[in-house]
């Protein structure tokens, strides 16, 4: 039975562990997974934890260049 892959896990592992940091607020976690399960879809990539960890400046990017 194939496992269902969790977001929300690997980025909080990546705030945590990775980065050092706290997470961000939840609304933030949720917009940022959505990007992130949006993203994958568009580009055809499989969800990995590499994958989470390389939309994390491509989120911020992403922000950046929205405001």
């Amino acid at each position: 039975m194939d496992e269902v892959f969790d977001v929300e896990d690997h980025l909080c592992r990546a705030f945590v562990m990775g980065l050092g940091t706290g997470l961000p607020s939840s609304d933030a976690m949720r917009n940022m997974i959505s990007w992130i399960n949006l993203m994958s879809e568009k580009e055809a990539k499989a969800l990995t934890e590499d994958y989470v960890i390389s939309c994390i400046p491509r989120y911020i990017t992403f922000l950046f260049n929205k405001s």
